[in-house]
Formats: structure tokens, C-alpha cells, sequence
């Protein structure tokens, strides 16, 4: 009987933390998220024959309220530019993620800052 209810609760505890997983990945793969946003914003990312690299940060990992998306672009077209990096900051009001702010940054092909991302376009 004893064996009986240990793996009838053993069960019920393997149950509980799929339903668990199942609300978190809703959670997380929601239309609402930073990621969703930025992927609807620029719908050329799918589209794009360069290299993309495509990263999302939040401030915590339980109730976030700040988030980050970075973009990366590699292989691009213009013999100036080694890649274009653009950040785009989130942060969640009224249960809705709100873009507040986006930067784009270059790292040039040729020059004396060939390393470094730099606000100022290359030449």
C-alpha cells in the first residue's frame, strides 16, 4: 500500500512540474515578447543573405522588467562595414513589452577602429 501511494505522489509531482513547464514556455514564447517584436519590426532578418545573429537579454529571470534584443549583421553588402550591431531596449509596462530605445553601431572594414562597434558611420 505504502509503495502504492509513494508512486501514485511521485506521479502527481511529475504532473505538476510538466503543467509548470508548459506555462513558462507559453510565457516565454508568447507574440508578446521582445524578440516577437523586433522579428515583426524587421521582417528582412528572415529574409537576409548576411549572417545574423540574434540574442534577447531580460534583467531577471522571474518577472523581468527590462529586456534587450541585440542584432548582429555580418557579410553585408557594403565594402565599408564589417557588421552593424543594433540594440533594441524593452522595458515591460502594463503587462506589454514597450520598445524605448534603439542603437545601431558599426564596425568598419578599414580605419583605425577596426575591432570596436562605433556609433558614427564608416567611411
Amino acid at each position: 500500500m505504502l509503495r502504492l501511494v509513494s508512486v501514485s505522489a511521485l506521479c502527481l509531482g511529475l504532473l505538476a512540474g510538466c503543467a509548470t513547464t508548459k506555462n513558462l514556455v507559453n510565457k516565454v514564447s508568447s507574440p508578446d515578447t521582445p524578440l516577437a517584436t523586433v522579428l515583426k519590426e524587421r521582417p528582412d532578418l528572415v529574409k537576409e543573405l548576411s549572417t545574423v545573429e540574434i540574442r534577447q537579454f531580460f534583467n531577471s529571470v522571474e518577472a523581468p522588467t527590462a529586456a534587450q534584443v541585440k542584432v548582429t549583421e555580418t557579410g553585408l553588402m557594403d565594402d565599408s562595414i564589417r557588421s552593424v550591431r543594433t540594440i533594441y531596449s524593452f522595458k515591460h509596462v502594463d503587462n506589454h513589452w514597450k520598445l524605448i530605445e534603439t542603437e545601431k553601431s558599426y564596425q568598419c572594414m578599414r580605419g583605425k577602429n577596426t575591432k570596436n562597434f562605433q556609433t558614427e558611420k564608416c567611411s
